[in-house]
């Protein structure tokens, strides 16, 4: 006699824990006053300066970034460093190489960002080729 074996629970509990450890992978880091400072100093680091009630406007492709860390800030929280960074718009972002600014990227009137991952990207590989000039 052949036993039936269900395995269904089985998939559902290993598809469950997929989808969430995907989506730990790749929801983006968020800094705080505390530790903002670590964050940018070494190394070529991005900062989105951001906030919930513009969260449809946030540079989705930020963790698709490669040769830089990258972080959101949330201005509501921190609005010091928000001033600091005389960052007036969101979403903004701000490029860091070994703590110093390099460059900027502003939102337009629509609070959307009109800078895109290719042009980012680009700001990020030149920072990387000049350390070797």
């Amino acid at each position: 006699m052949i036993k039936r074996i269900d395995i269904s629970n089985c998939l559902y509990v290993l598809m469950m824990l997929f989808m969430f450890l995907c989506g730990t992978a790749l929801s983006q880091d968020f800094v705080t006053a505390d530790n903002f400072k670590d964050k940018i100093a070494k190394d070529i680091t991005i900062i989105e300066f951001w906030a919930e009630w513009n969260q449809m406007n946030q540079f989705n492709e930020l963790i698709k970034l490669k040769g830089c860390n990258t972080y959101r800030i949330d201005i509501m929280s921190y609005m010091d460093i928000q001033m600091h960074y005389n960052v007036t718009a969101i979403p903004t972002i701000i490029v860091f190489d070994n703590g110093v600014e390099k460059c900027r990227f502003n939102p337009n009137v629509m609070f959307k960002l009109d800078a895109d991952k290719k042009t980012i990207q680009h700001s990020v590989d030149t920072i990387t080729l000049n350390k070797f000039q």
